[in-house]
């Protein structure tokens, strides 16, 4: 059964012994070469599913906020290089050791996914959503809104579950960190779109909203 809810999956994690050691990434899935900059380990397109485990994808919008494609029919489909960074390495998201910290890039836009709002705001219960931001592809510095980590571990391997990760000194009450999108509602994992915004989502911890989780396949 696929699991598409974050807090669902920190469960199981949780569960898991923590003497499970997270498994290198298999040859044909690195991507890239190893420098002094962040290095792309997973390619893919950045999807959700539905409550009946229906794929469906995520796109830019004009503005490049990450929007809902409510028919999965767009030819520009956001698609998206992990890349694990070094700089990241041993920070909040990578203690468990069951994976990688690092950034989500998109090629298409030379940019990072990230999440602004989350630096600009002093509310607990503020909305968050994802937008790409300029970055550099080869730069090993992450910023601190821009964090990602991709979940690897034997009995995952195959999800590529991929969450935003936010500063321990700035959590919402209740958060563990970690961030799908937010859904529609606890029924219905289709992604809740910002009115006015293009179909924009928002991200989400599942403590305010509901929450589905991102995958890169």
């Amino acid at each position: 059964m696929l699991l598409t809810s974050v807090s669902s999956f920190l469960l199981v994690l949780f569960a898991t012994t923590y003497s499970v050691s997270a498994l290198p990434v298999e040859e044909s899935r690195i991507e890239g070469r190893s420098s002094s900059g962040c290095r792309t380990i997973l390619k893919g397109h950045l999807v959700g599913f539905d409550s009946h485990n229906k794929q469906f994808n995520f796109v830019p919008n004009s503005a490049k906020e990450v929007a809902y494609d409510h028919d999965s029919k767009s030819n520009h489909k956001l698609y998206v290089n992990f890349q694990q960074c070094p700089d990241y390495k041993n920070t909040i998201g990578d203690e468990d050791g069951f994976g990688y910290v690092g950034r989500l890039y998109v090629p298409a836009l030379k940019g990072c996914i990230s999440n602004p709002s989350y630096l600009q705001s002093t509310s607990a219960d503020a909305e968050y959503y994802p937008i790409i931001t300029p970055c550099d592809a080869t730069t090993s510095l992450v910023a601190e809104d821009s964090m990602w980590k991709y979940y690897v571990s034997e009995d995952f391997n195959d999800l590529n579950y991929v969450y935003w990760v936010a500063n321990p000194n700035r959590l919402q009450p209740g958060c563990f960190g970690l961030y799908g999108f937010r859904a529609k509602s606890k029924s219905d994992s289709l992604p809740y779109t910002r009115p006015g915004h293009q179909g924009a989502i928002e991200f989400s911890c599942g403590v305010t909203s509901p929450e589905s989780g991102f995958f890169v396949q």
